[in-house]
């Protein structure tokens, strides 16, 4: 059975938190992931697997590393040399 409060959902009633502090700390949470992460890659020429490779010099899977880049849009190729 379903509830309604009010004449609208539950979800309605959920605050605005678009401008919140915990808003505030998420992003600067990742905006340090990324610093972290692309530090690594450049100390790692963009190799992300591997002794030598970010996931390494970070502490984490290679897999999980590599769904991080992903999720932040990181792109490896600018850490690359030739």
């Amino acid at each position: 059975m379903s509830r309604r409060y009010g004449g609208s959902s539950w979800l309605a009633a959920q605050p605005d938190t678009s401008n919140s502090p915990s808003t505030s700390l998420n992003n600067r949470i990742l905006d340090q992931e990324r610093e972290m992460i692309e530090a690594a890659l450049a100390e790692a020429r963009g190799r992300v697997s591997g002794n030598s490779g970010a996931a390494a010099k970070l502490g984490v899977p290679a897999s999980t590393l590599e769904s991080k880049i992903k999720t932040l849009g990181i792109r490896k190729a600018k850490f690359k040399t030739g």
